[in-house]
């Protein structure tokens, strides 16, 4: 392996893990050898850190825990020896009663983590909330505009159909006051998952802060993702590996792609082809 590699972190969904969140064969291996060899792992994912994030490892049957993780798209940071979560730079109350009031009359869902999956906020029940409910064993509560803001949060959540996406755009870019940003973190067909976050979160954010507190420069960090939230963490990484079912915008700004997608162990594949046999 690169010698000069001392830290992993990858994006969970479409990156380590794909349809139902397995974890392909050469991907867990590779995991596997790179915690034997010593090396930090982490995941920088959009969901909020709690037992179901940090308990990833035993779902997949590895061997070891996660040395750190990024939720909430580089909000919160959590690391070995932590009791608490950090959280960084939340969406103040008053953001998110305007974003939703000014999402009002589009056909979308939106989503607030008021305590992780363990309460969750959101405008209608559907399919998504649902499948979270069954998946996660979330606690769902359906509110309106007033119960949704009633608390600064990490993140709005919000799901649409992507021909939903530019008319959002369109009706919020008059109001942009620089206060929040948008990103798409999630395509599949014509549905979208779109958020809106504090302009300083991001998870190259999260990726900087246990870099800074544990003494580890960029180029000692090998980072993987697949969609447009991902771009900060393969950014701040040294290098930065985009897999071949992410987004054109991921590619474009990645040190390279994989040769394979997720669901054929990509990220596996492209650190034996070219990590560890380097």
């Amino acid at each position: 392996m690169n010698d000069h590699i001392k830290v992993f972190v990858a994006d969970i969904d479409g990156t380590l893990a794909g349809k139902g969140e397995r974890l392909m064969p050469h991907t867990r291996e590779a995991l596997e050898k790179m915690h034997q060899d010593g090396i930090k792992i982490g995941v920088a994912t959009g969901r909020p850190l709690d037992s179901r994030v940090l308990e990833k490892p035993k779902f997949w049957n590895l061997s070891f825990d996660f040395d750190f993780a990024i939720g909430m798209n580089g909000g919160d940071l959590w690391q070995q020896g932590d009791e608490e979560i950090n959280h960084y730079y939340l969406l103040d109350k008053k953001k998110v009663r305007l974003i939703l009031e000014l999402l009002q009359g589009f056909d979308l869902n939106a989503i607030i983590y008021e305590k992780g999956y363990d309460r969750i906020l959101c405008l209608r029940m559907d399919e998504f909330m649902k499948d979270s409910m069954e998946r996660n064993n979330s606690h769902v509560i359906v509110g309106d505009i007033d119960r949704l803001s009633q608390c600064d949060t990490g993140k709005i959540e919000v799901h649409c159909l992507a021909s939903e996406k530019e008319r959002i755009l369109e009706k919020l870019a008059p109001y942009d006051d620089g206060s929040w940003v948008m990103t798409q973190t999630f395509a599949v067909g014509d549905n979208v998952t779109i958020e809106f976050l504090d302009p300083r979160v991001n998870k190259g954010m999260g990726l900087e802060k246990y870099m800074e507190h544990n003494g580890y420069a960029p180029d000692e960090v090998i980072g993987f993702g697949d969609m447009e939230n991902d771009i900060p963490l393969l950014e701040k990484a040294g290098w930065g590996v985009c897999l071949a079912n992410g987004s054109a915008q991921t590619k474009q700004i990645a040190d390279a792609v994989t040769d394979y997608t997720v669901e054929e162990d990509g990220l596996g594949r492209y650190l034996e082809d070219h990590i560890f046999n380097a």
